[in-house]
């Protein structure tokens, strides 16, 4: 992996389209040497080209005699006015693998180097093009499987979550430099801290902060989709519910227990988000070995679920053992499916909401019973749209798809950090504990916010951030 200083100077080049046949393919250079070695193959540069401008020509190999390599459009960007901030050249070649990598043989023979991965985006860091939010936003950008994801990580690029985290940079360090000036005059018998302004402006950092740290949830949905696990006994219509949500046959229907002993997963959107649902093995005491291990299996995917569809037969009410596997769900994201409720009449149904209310496991439950329990069929095409955005409308997605949101779970870590470190020194501050040691604390909370943006970092936070980016960005 790249460290952060290392060959800096280096002039770089990578294919930076995907590999295979296309219509055109990119290669990009970047760094001081780029005209000098981009000329020897591309005479038709002037020795002065103008940036933001595309010239058209013949690559031609100087080693052999001026041998035509292909017909190319390169657009060049001047130093200071390119992604990279350094000269680069953006070479447009016709889509073929061959022509790609004897391009790039040529440009390394001339004095370039193969780029490493998210170098080209390291060194717009490095320059001051970007900070490290916005370039963790590429790659999110890059691979967003969704259009509410790629929304999400356009608003980051662009700078909606870095300006809301560079205003709590600044707050806190003029907190800390009016604690600081506290310190230097106390010596003299002086007292210039106004403690209640400093308070205020603490009590808006953790507001800010807590606000950032809240929209996490909903950033992550945003960012990476929702996954949902349907669970519960075998025979009570999980398969045949997945097909509904799915609106495709993608698991295999039964009246035998047990058909499904995998994990079945399938995709789809809804409003742009995406959504994974997971159809398990019934959750039943079986002697069957290959039954065992798709059950233990559920049960490892119920624990990495965002939401667990928990689904019971209604004819048959909610039977003990449903509520002892129920026992073993987390209850604040199960929500129950009550299946088969176009076999239900309005008096079974009323009879049987009152017998689910004295239910031991609804007795656990926050919020109402309305909120966990849904009387659907799998027969009915309308299930997936009453109960999915019911759940989406909860999750309060338009909220995030409107305000600086987190979704980086390097940046809640940050900021986590950042608001425990600023909780002691509001605190001490509160106890009117001597200004140093509230400025300790105050200091690691400006350093975890620094770290975020970049202002402060090492070869590790580096590491952390540009490990999965492609060759080429």
């Amino acid at each position: 992996m790249l460290t952060v200083r290392d060959r800096a100077k280096d002039t770089i080049c990578a294919v930076s389209t995907p590999p295979g046949l296309g219509g055109i393919s990119i290669l990009r250079v970047s760094g001081e040497d780029t005209l000098k070695i981009v000329r020897k193959l591309a005479s038709f540069l002037p020795e002065k080209p103008e940036s933001h401008r595309i010239y058209y020509g013949v690559l031609r190999d100087p080693q052999e005699s001026d041998r035509p390599l292909d017909e190319v459009l390169i657009s060049w960007f001047a130093e200071g006015r390119s992604f990279t901030g350094e000269t680069t050249a953006e070479i447009s070649c016709h889509g073929n693998p061959l022509l790609c990598r004897e391009i790039l043989e040529k440009l390394i023979s001339l004095g370039a180097r193969t780029a490493e991965p998210g170098e080209f985006t390291l060194r717009a860091f490095m320059n001051n093009r970007i900070d490290l939010v916005q370039a963790e936003s590429v790659l999110s950008l890059i691979e967003s499987r969704s259009s509410a994801s790629a929304r999400l990580a356009l608003r980051q690029l662009q700078g909606d979550l870095s300006k809301k985290i560079a205003e709590i940079e600044d707050d806190l360090t003029w907190a800390m430099a009016h604690i600081e000036a506290g310190i230097d005059f106390s010596h003299e018998g002086l007292d210039v801290v106004d403690h209640s302004g400093l308070k205020k402006r603490l009590d808006r950092v953790e507001d800010e902060i807590k606000k950032l740290l809240e929209s996490f949830r909903q950033g992550r949905v945003l960012r990476e989709g929702l996954r949902i696990v349907f669970a519960g006994r075998p025979n009570v219509g999980k398969s045949s519910l997945l097909n509904n949500f799915l609106e495709e046959d993608r698991a295999i229907v039964s009246d035998i227990a047990g058909t499904t002993r995998d994990v079945i997963e399938g995709e789809t959107m809804l409003s742009g988000t995406r959504l994974v649902f997971l159809d398990t093995a019934g959750l039943r005491d079986s002697a069957d070995q290959i039954e065992k291990m798709g059950i233990e299996r559920s049960h490892r995917a119920q624990s990495e679920a965002d939401l667990i569809f928990f689904v019971f037969d209604l004819t048959a009410g909610l039977t003990k053992k449903d509520e002892e596997l129920l026992g073993s769900l987390d209850p604040q994201k199960t929500v129950l499916l009550g299946n088969k409720a176009d076999l239900l009449s309005d008096s079974d149904r009323k009879n049987l909401l009152e017998t689910l209310k004295k239910s031991q496991f609804f007795q656990g439950f926050t919020g109402s019973l309305q909120e966990k329990l849904f009387f659907v069929s799998a027969l009915d095409k309308k299930t997936r749209d009453h109960v999915l955005k019911t759940l989406m409308d909860r999750l309060h997605l338009e909220k995030a798809e409107t305000s600086a949101t987190l979704s980086s779970a390097r940046h809640f870590e940050k900021l986590s950090a950042a608001l425990e470190s600023l909780g002691r020194s509001r605190q001490m501050l509160a106890d009117q504990t001597g200004s140093e040691f509230v400025a300790v604390d105050l200091k690691e909370s400006l350093i975890a916010i620094q770290e975020v943006l970049g202002k402060r970092f090492d070869d590790q936070i580096m590491d952390r951030v540009f490990k999965d980016f492609c060759i080429g960005k």
